[in-house]
């Protein structure tokens, strides 16, 4: 039952527990605003860190630098036929995936069925050490 003063403007959708299946849920007017609000604060904050590309630019290479200290590496040097982790740009997750021909095919397969060209991977053995170790650590 939608609130007088709180109508649904659009819907939620959510990956269902088995993977392979999604659900919606009604998006209220209120979620929409508070959503929006977050969207507008994020980038205002970039634009404070990064006022220009070249300070974008610069951030996105330290981004990188960084993430190839945590083991990370460039994707043209990525197993074939081996699942692997990865990471795309314009995708805050970290993706499971793997290339089907080797290089220099550029084509991942992310999450089975989406072909992408991610530019890091790191094998899925890292993720279970790091997981043990940041158990062990708390």
């Amino acid at each position: 039952m939608t609130e007088p003063n709180d109508p649904i403007v659009g819907h939620k959708t959510f990956r269902n527990p088995d993977g392979l299946t999604f659900r919606h849920e009604p998006l209220h007017e209120s979620e929409a605003q508070e959503i929006m609000a977050r969207v507008e604060a994020q980038t205002k904050r970039r634009a404070e860190l990064m006022p220009t590309e070249k300070d974008a630019v610069r951030m996105l290479t330290q981004a990188v630098e960084r993430l190839k200290e945590l083991g990370w590496r460039d994707t043209m040097y990525g197993p074939t036929n081996v699942e692997v982790q990865l990471i795309e740009p314009g995708s805050s997750g970290i993706h499971r995936g793997s290339r089907w021909a080797p290089w220099p095919e550029k084509t991942w397969w992310i999450d089975g069925d989406c072909p992408s060209n991610p530019i890091l991977f790191k094998p899925i053995a890292d993720a279970a050490i790091q997981k043990a170790t940041h158990k062990e650590q708390t």
